[in-house]
């Protein structure tokens, strides 16, 4: 064929159905594993996270400090004046309950609980809570009862 050709008489490429096939698959796993995280890295936001609903639940305020980020750890101990395993039952944190969703953008995660929402930041430590207590706001950012700065 030559450059005069019209566009309709040159042959299509084609995908083989099975390539296709795959792609089409790829894609769909990747949106369905949280944006293409490694399921290892879910599990662990996820295992953080239920770690610290379980200390709070079981009113363990030091573990509970030992799972939230150093800043807001800080942020909490500076607004009351108090160690943090003192000021954390004030914080009015709610018991989030059960993982209902997660979602990992490379080293922050955030999962939605039956009661709550949750933001993690993943440091050398392991997952550590960044935020708890998180509502959301139509077209603006969530108001979280705990935060760091």
């Amino acid at each position: 064929m030559d450059s005069t050709t019209p566009a309709r008489a040159r042959p299509r490429r084609r995908l083989p159905r099975t390539l296709a096939a795959a792609l089409v698959c790829s894609a769909t796993s990747a949106l369905l594993a949280g944006c293409g995280a490694p399921a290892p890295r879910q599990h662990a936001a996820r295992d953080a996270a239920a770690a610290f609903e379980r200390a709070l639940a079981g009113s363990d305020y030091p573990a509970a400090c030992e799972l939230l980020a150093p800043g807001t750890r800080e942020q909490l101990e500076q607004e009351e004046k108090r160690p943090c395993a003192e000021a954390l039952p004030g914080a009015d944190v709610p018991r989030g309950g059960s993982v209902r969703g997660t979602e990992v953008y490379g080293r922050q995660a955030l999962l939605r609980l039956s009661a709550d929402t949750l933001f993690l930041s993943q440091f050398r430590g392991g997952w550590k809570v960044v935020a708890a207590g998180c509502t959301p706001r139509p077209d603006r950012p969530y108001r979280c009862t705990l935060r760091g700065e």
